[in-house]
């Protein structure tokens, strides 16, 4: 029985290896965007795709030093080529591609080739007329599709943001006391679709709290976003503050909420185009 079992063992172990590719990355064919970014497209690609186990990636030291030796002109290196150099470092496939910048419109197309056969086995684009949502979301579209996931909907405008809550201000007026006449602590959530995503609470102390607390979501175009300040003592609908957003905007965009008569919450927000997408969770 137990060599029974450890043959099982060894059969799943040997059929999920089966399963894994070895990949090749190449530098993707660059009409129009600036050096460092078009660079930058198949390395962060790759960093997506590492997140599902049916990939190893090759040393690209190693497919350097076989271009170097077959003094082969990246330029004029073709699907043929392509394969025989991957072929050449022990890949199964070889992942490439094209960035391209023409009339505002920046466009990536993403390939995966197989080394026997030449043939392209998986393709995916996505353009946009945002550099941002195209390094962000559309690196992350890409991989999606190059490892065979369903597709995240385009949706024209997700991007990534580190998000502060700055400081609050809590006064006795506008937040319930305990029958004993002590505060209740100061409950923050976030939701995206009416599904929490993000959330912390204040201490029991009244007054102006500063909060300096940071995180990094994602801002969906179409999604709905709502802050909701509230303290969990005898709660009552006139002081459960909800600040609520039109699609593909949240709280963050304003400085400063009014809550109540005389508190208020601060907040603040920052672009990041160099922190890839992304999606936010539910807590």
């Amino acid at each position: 029985m137990v060599h029974r079992l450890i043959s099982v063992f060894i059969f799943l172990a040997c059929a999920h290896a089966s399963d894994i590719k070895k990949l090749a990355v190449f530098h993707f064919q660059n009409q129009g965007l600036e050096t460092d970014a078009a660079h930058s497209i198949p390395e962060n690609i790759q960093d997506e795709l590492q997140k599902t186990s049916n990939y190893r990636f090759l040393d690209g030291q190693k497919i350097e030093t076989i271009i170097t030796e077959q003094k082969i002109n990246r330029e004029d290196c073709a699907d043929t080529c392509l394969a025989r150099v991957g072929k050449l470092a022990g890949a199964d496939q070889v992942l490439t591609g094209t960035a391209i910048l023409q009339d505002g419109l920046y466009t990536i197309s993403a390939r995966l080739l197989d080394v026997e056969s030449g043939i392209t086995v998986e393709e995916i684009s996505f353009d946009s007329q945002d550099k941002n949502e195209l390094l962000q979301f559309g690196l992350y579209y890409l991989a999606a599709g190059l490892a065979g996931k369903p597709l995240p909907k385009k949706n024209g405008g997700t991007k990534m943001y580190t998000v502060t809550l700055e400081a609050i201000a809590i006064d006795e007026t506008d937040f319930f006391r305990s029958a004993f006449g002590e505060p209740y602590p100061v409950y923050i959530i976030l939701t995206e679709n009416s599904s929490p995503i993000w959330e912390t609470h204040v201490g029991h102390l009244r007054g102006y709290r500063t909060l300096k607390e940071s995180f990094v979501l994602a801002l969906n175009a179409e999604s709905t976003y709502e802050l909701q300040i509230y303290d969990p003592g005898f709660q009552q609908e006139a002081m459960h503050y909800r600040i609520t957003s039109t699609a593909g905007t949240w709280p963050f965009q304003e400085d400063r909420h009014a809550l109540g008569e005389r508190s208020f919450i601060e907040l603040s927000q920052k672009l990041e185009p160099g922190i890839a997408y992304k999606p936010n969770k539910k807590i």
